[in-house]
């Protein structure tokens, strides 16, 4: 929509004048070129995006126009609008719809590639997906687990990761177990190193579960998993 793009351009805008070359260098640096970045932190994001939706009256739309814009914001190819589409659903939209809804559209994010670098990946897991399971309990965390089968490296890697915060709740164990088996026979780092991560926090409340799927799975863990 022509009046999406025009407030995404003003976000854009906004964002730009909160950001620095240097923030810009270290991060582009630190990922490896895989991604551009504009040079802001998650802080000004999210102070920006507060500012962006109430000047613009985006917070009087209905939730679902609200939800398209925030969408609409993970086609943008550089990182800190994608984020400012994570934190908008954060913060304004992940607890207004049923989880079925929301999960169909974040597959779609997924199979148009509007993820695909682990920051994106990791923020969204931790900021939308892990409250999402945590708001709607077992059925939701089932359903985001099947995400392993998923080709799709990122969308698997969530399948592990967005259990992050819900890592001592062990309702969920059973459905974190079995995302991490497939992905760690998975030849990708970072398949691995989503299932070295999910088990190290799992780790602070019940060793024993860690060490029996170490034990079982250990030829399929590299050096740093």
């Amino acid at each position: 929509m022509k009046q999406h793009k025009v407030l995404i351009t003003l976000l854009q805008n906004h964002l730009d004048e909160v950001s620095t070359p240097k923030t810009r260098q270290w991060w582009e640096k630190y990922m490896r070129q895989v991604i551009p970045f504009r040079g802001a932190g998650i802080p000004e994001i999210r102070q920006v995006l507060a500012q962006w939706r109430k000047e613009s009256g985006i917070d009087t739309w209905p939730p679902n126009q609200q939800l398209e814009m925030a969408l609409e914001l993970f086609t943008e190819p550089v990182a800190e609008d994608k984020l400012a589409g994570i934190l908008f659903l954060q913060e304004y939209l992940y607890d207004q719809f049923p989880w079925p809804d929301l999960l169909k559209k974040y597959e779609t994010i997924y199979k148009q590639n509007l993820i695909f670098d682990w920051n994106t990946c990791d923020w969204f897991c931790v900021r939308v997906l892990g409250p999402t399971i945590r708001q709607h309990g077992v059925p939701c965390a089932r359903a985001i687990s099947s995400w392993k089968k998923s080709k799709n490296l990122w969308q698997a890697r969530s399948s592990v990761v967005a259990f992050v915060k819900v890592a001592k709740d062990s309702c969920y164990y059973p459905y974190i177990r079995d995302a991490a088996a497939v992905l760690i026979l998975r030849p990708e780092r970072f398949a691995k190193t989503g299932v070295g991560w999910i088990l190290r926090d799992i780790s602070k409340y019940d060793k024993i579960f860690v060490d029996e799927f170490v034990e079982e799975f250990l030829p399929f863990f590299p050096g740093k998993a």
